[in-house]
């Protein structure tokens, strides 16, 4: 089975068919943290999104947390930087296009970094977990908040 046509992918910008491809390749394995309430939602459809800029102290000290809740959840994270550069934790970054920016951020010439998504990985349709360099016990309690929210659950389908 075909999700997209050749003639589509021939047209879209190669930033986003190389998203796409990604985001279909990769099997995402996140699981509820320790001691979390079952999750209303099956974790396994869902990934991290992150992007982020090298010259930003906020995003260093961000990014070792959101290795933290990747690596305790399992959960795949999708690195895009704002300057094609990478940062500790994210060496190698996806560049983050203006097409692909626009998807995440109303304004994509004004983006706040830090900045994390939780994606459903079959849906493509995702929901903003932080903006800023939060602390960790809000960035995990963001992530359980998303995927135990019938609400936010149902806008992901």
């Amino acid at each position: 089975m075909t999700l997209f046509s050749h003639r589509l992918l021939n047209q879209l910008p190669l930033s986003v068919v190389l998203f796409l491809f990604l985001l279909f390749s990769f099997s995402s394995q996140a699981q509820p943290l320790a001691g979390s309430a079952q999750s209303a939602a099956n974790p396994h459809d869902y990934a991290l999104v992150f992007f982020f800029r090298s010259d930003c102290p906020y995003c260093h000290q961000f990014a070792p947390k959101l290795l933290q809740l990747a690596a305790q959840t399992s959960t795949y994270t999708y690195a895009f930087s704002l300057d094609n550069k990478g940062i500790p934790g994210f060496e190698v970054p996806i560049p983050a296009t203006p097409d692909i920016a626009s998807t995440f951020f109303d304004n994509p010439r004004s983006v706040t970094v830090p900045a994390s998504f939780l994606i459903n990985v079959n849906t493509r349709k995702f929901v903003r977990l932080t903006v800023g360099d939060v602390s960790q016990a809000q960035l995990q309690q963001s992530y359980l908040n998303s995927l135990n929210d019938p609400l936010v659950i149902a806008s992901m389908q």
